[in-house]
């Protein structure tokens, strides 16, 4: 698997910007807040936040419910030291951030009980998004959940034209499975059930939905699954 990877902000010297632009062009607190509340958290929950760049949701996860058990794992070293300095910050917030190699996630299988994903899969190739969910699916445990919110198919002439646009900075390959709206079947073939697009938000970049996803307790092992 081609380990390389695209930077949050396409070049590496605007990641220190990351926060700041995202802040002033996109719905990220909105987006991020309708994610958690999908998960439906009880509270005592090991979460994964998988490419979690600056630690955005994982400290709003923390903040709302201070008893779970929150990781971010990120590829991007450079990402995940601005992820640090903003933890150090909190100071009362206990957040474990992790660098990995973009192909194997160090965990081991039936780890966690969520994983939770925000604007990180339209980065991935085909190859790398396959790669990843099966990985995914390897560390939840059985009726765990997965949920993620990313680009996907455009919502309207608008949102079809500005996504046009944005796929020139993060790779007509990269987001090819976003922009036609195959996520969810890439996800169903790495063996999840119950997969449903929950809620839909229309952005200057285009349209991002929020997936739920839950690893088959029946089948826990990819390909086993009879759906």
């Amino acid at each position: 698997m081609n380990n390389k990877y695209i930077p949050a902000l396409r070049f590496s010297w605007l990641t220190q910007f990351y926060d700041f632009l995202l802040r002033v062009t996109f719905p990220e607190r909105k987006i991020k807040t309708a994610l958690i509340r999908q998960c439906a958290f009880r509270g005592n929950e090991h979460v994964l936040d998988f490419g979690t760049g600056t630690a955005t949701l994982p400290v709003m996860i923390k903040r709302r419910y201070p008893s779970i058990a929150v990781i971010g794992i990120d590829v991007d070293k450079d990402i995940l030291e601005i992820a640090e300095r903003k933890i150090r910050i909190e100071r009362e917030l206990h957040i474990e951030l992790m660098n990995y190699n973009g192909f194997n996630i160090p965990f081991p299988d039936n780890f966690v009980d969520t994983v939770v994903s925000s604007l990180v899969f339209h980065h991935l190739s085909t190859q790398q998004k396959r790669q990843s969910l099966r990985e995914i699916y390897r560390i939840l445990k059985p009726g765990g959940e997965l949920h993620i919110a990313d680009f996907g198919k455009p919502r309207n002439f608008f949102t079809s034209v500005a996504f046009g646009i944005f796929r020139r900075f993060d790779g007509e390959e990269n987001t090819r499975i976003n922009v036609y709206g195959l996520l969810k079947y890439m996800i169903e073939a790495a063996g999840f059930t119950y997969v449903e697009e929950k809620e839909y938000f229309n952005t200057l970049f285009g349209t991002i939905r929020l997936i739920r996803a839950v690893k088959n307790e029946q089948f826990p092992y990819p390909g086993y699954s009879t759906v």
